[in-house]
């Protein structure tokens, strides 16, 4: 096998929750770039997390769930680009752990050469969502909580996430979690018809006490006797 022109990836040993993330972050160091190419740094790759989803055949939820816990176990780091054009994602240590000297030894590491990374800049459409769910819930929101919002954001549109919010506060006041949220945005007509179902039992609940019994609303009963003429009976 003619092997020239090929590249290779060191994989580190490192403890992961599972093998999905496990297997997830060997995608990503894979497809990191080794050296600058266009708008990419060093050990930063470009993703799109539904292609991901679809190419590795794992749920999308899934994979956005094992990105946050990569990145919080300081596997990666992740950047979201502007008008939901992917995210990218830095390997953490990238330089560091590429390098063969830093295996085997005990002294001192090589130096990481990966550049400073620049201040990241939030999407005004995402810091609009994060603004009104921190507003309604009273509190400071995670690192997990704005990642989970962001995706949302990118599938739905702001329009439709801070409608979501709203409606969902509306319902169930500041006691509100994602899932209801996901819940109405994810499958609106039968939140609708879910929201109608309640509202119906409800009326019908308070018809039934009000409207008073037939036994109640009769007081006399006439009976009619062939060609004769029958006798009131009253009641009571």
């Amino acid at each position: 096998m003619d092997m020239e022109g090929w590249g290779y990836v060191i994989v580190p040993s490192r403890q992961f929750t599972n093998r999905r993330e496990k297997m997830i972050y060997m995608c990503l160091l894979e497809e990191a770039a080794f050296a600058p190419f266009g708008s990419l740094k060093i050990g930063e790759a470009m993703i799109n997390v539904a292609e991901l989803a679809r190419e590795a055949s794992i749920d999308v939820k899934k994979v956005r769930y094992s990105l946050s816990k990569l990145e919080e176990s300081g596997f990666i780091k992740t950047r979201r680009l502007k008008q939901n054009k992917g995210i990218i994602v830095t390997i953490v240590d990238y330089v560091k752990l590429q390098n063969t000297k830093n295996y085997g030894k005990k002294s001192e590491p090589a130096q990481d050469e990966t550049p400073a990374q620049e201040t990241q800049e939030v999407d005004p459409k995402m810091k609009n969502a994060f603004e009104l769910f921190e507003n309604k819930v009273a509190r400071s929101i995670g690192s997990i909580e704005a990642q989970r919002i962001g995706y949302m954001v990118d599938d739905y549109g702001e329009e439709k996430v801070i409608e979501a919010m709203k409606k969902a506060f509306r319902n169930k006041g500041s006691n509100v979690g994602l899932n209801y949220i996901e819940a109405i945005l994810s499958n609106p007509l039968s939140q609708k018809r879910k929201e109608k179902q309640q509202y119906g039992n409800k009326q019908s609940s308070q018809y039934r006490h009000s409207v008073p019994s037939n036994d109640e609303g009769s007081s006399s009963k006439i009976a009619f006797l062939g060609n004769r003429t029958g006798r009131i009976r009253r009641k009571g």
